[in-house]
């Protein structure tokens, strides 16, 4: 009889510390699932905020961005009307062909209404801008914007936006 009370007994053991390891594992599976959860949920708005400047990422032509960058400028906090893509369009029609300046003031409108932060705007397309453009042709995109910025209504912010502009261009920026 002490044999058989025993052999329950090792077996009672056996079940206790299999259940005890199996709820072990229980836990560290869940511990797993929070921690995959989590790494997925960074990752997730790691790809959320690339996708939110996507438009502006994908510029890689500086006419594209200096179209972009002043519909930006001109329409930040402002009604979007026909005269904003006007006169843009006019200014881009100095610097390339009727077919391109089309092509860009659509582009710039499209990604103005994705970010809608002319900020966020300068900054992304400012170091291209800034690499591929000599001094002379930075003075001319601040011409450009001036010109535009005449022929419509801008926002107060206007002057913060150009001087923030000429800081990222590496320009000279008046203190007026």
């Amino acid at each position: 009889m002490h044999i058989v009370l025993a052999v329950i007994g090792i077996l009672g053991a056996g079940l206790i510390w299999w259940y005890r390891i199996r709820m072990l594992g229980d836990a560290a599976s869940e511990v797993a699932d929070g921690v995959g959860r989590a790494r997925g949920y960074f990752r997730r708005q790691k790809i959320r905020r690339q996708t939110e400047y996507s438009p502006l990422t994908a510029i890689n032509d500086p006419v594209l961005a200096a179209a972009t960058v002043i519909y930006a400028i001109i329409t930040e906090d402002m009604p979007h009307s026909d005269s904003y893509a006007e006169a843009v369009r006019a200014e881009i029609l100095e610097i390339s062909d009727a077919a391109k300046a089309e092509e860009s003031v659509i582009y710039a409108k499209w990604a103005n209404d994705q970010i809608g932060d002319a900020v966020i705007v300068i900054n992304k397309t400012s170091p291209l801008l800034r690499q591929q453009l000599n001094d002379v042709e930075k003075q001319d995109l601040i011409a450009m914007v001036a010109k535009a910025a005449a022929a419509v209504q801008t926002s107060p912010h206007y002057g913060q936006r150009v001087r923030k502009l000429k800081q990222k261009l590496g320009l000279e920026i008046d203190r007026s």
